[in-house]
């Protein structure tokens, strides 16, 4: 094994939260392709040039270093400003009323990543729809220990995420064997057979970006504009449809328990231009409106999974 490329140094002004910057990126819980340390990180990626394997750490403060494996090493390497946005001018928030300055307050550090990979933002997002996190993370973390494989470098149990070709080796049985809904595999399956169109909306605006996307089957107004909020680096981009979302940013900014998208837009119109930010800062935040029945239990998988996935 080769000690990799790099390292490479960069400079940048203020804070920078790498946790909190990259967790987006990945699936909700226990990503297989991205992990972090004290003041580090670790990203698995499928570049252009092949895979690669990006290790970022904070060493002294205002200074950033980055080293990378594998084939796609010098791409991910030349455009790890992006993916850390370090370049970020974010919003003064002195401005604004005292919800919000404590809610920047607190995020501190958060940027908006621009990594360009739309696919792989796209898989554990689409494996998000219409379940829990949980449920999403734990299929997206069967799939990509069934399909994928180790990524480079020297980090052990690292795998890469899955790309287009993974995705169109992947029987439609056998996304809900690895416990994702059968239309989740449907839509990813149709997105790696016009990957090459998916990946052409990391370069648009927001409004052409959101076009582009919501034109492929599967994929809603929710879906791509998570995309763009959690890794293509659209600060203005809010998730619509989402069943906790508009709830949360109203208790955060109007002190309610209880609301739709409708009165989460009527809250965060003042903000225009940053919302999906303040929507960034407000989900950092933590705090949720209380619950009011029980949490719901993991779907089962199929017990007849395992033998299921011995045969494909």
């Amino acid at each position: 094994m080769t000690d990799g490329d790099g390292p490479r140094t960069e400079r940048f002004e203020g804070p920078l939260d790498l946790r909190a910057t990259l967790h987006p990126i990945g699936a909700v819980f226990g990503d297989p392709t991205l992990r972090f340390g004290a003041r580090e990180a670790v990203r698995a990626t499928r570049t252009p040039d092949g895979p690669a394997t990006l290790h970022v750490a904070l060493a002294t403060p205002g200074y950033v270093t980055a080293r990378a494996w594998g084939p796609g090493a010098a791409w991910v390497l030349a455009r790890v400003r992006a993916w850390l946005g370090l370049d970020e001018r974010p919003p003064d928030a002195r401005r604004w009323d005292p919800p919000l300055r404590d809610l920047a307050r607190r995020a501190a550090g958060l940027r908006l990543a621009r990594t360009g990979r739309v696919f792989e933002l796209l898989v554990p997002i689409v494996l998000e729809q219409l379940v829990s996190g949980a449920e999403a993370s734990r299929a997206f973390a069967r799939l990509v220990r069934r399909f994928s494989e180790p990524a480079p470098g020297p980090f052990d149990d690292l795998w890469l995420p899955l790309g287009p070709e993974q995705i169109r080796g992947i029987s439609q049985a056998a996304f809900p064997a690895c416990g994702a809904l059968p239309r989740q595999g449907a839509t990813l399956l149709e997105l790696a057979r016009r990957a090459s169109r998916v990946e052409e909306a990391a370069a648009m605006d927001a409004d052409a970006a959101e076009r582009r996307l919501v034109a492929f089957p599967g994929v809603g107004v929710w879906t791509a504009r998570s995309v763009m909020l959690r890794g293509l680096g659209h600060a203005d981009a809010v998730p619509l449809g989402d069943y906790h979302l508009a709830s949360i940013v109203a208790l955060h900014l109007a002190g309610e328990e209880r609301a739709d998208d409708a009165r989460m837009l009527a809250l965060l119109e003042p903000y225009r231009g940053q919302r999906g930010r303040v929507v960034r800062w407000i989900l950092a935040a933590g705090d949720m409106p209380a619950r009011r029945g029980p949490r719901a239990p993991l779907r089962e998988i199929d017990p007849a999974a395992p033998a299921l996935l011995r045969r494909i």
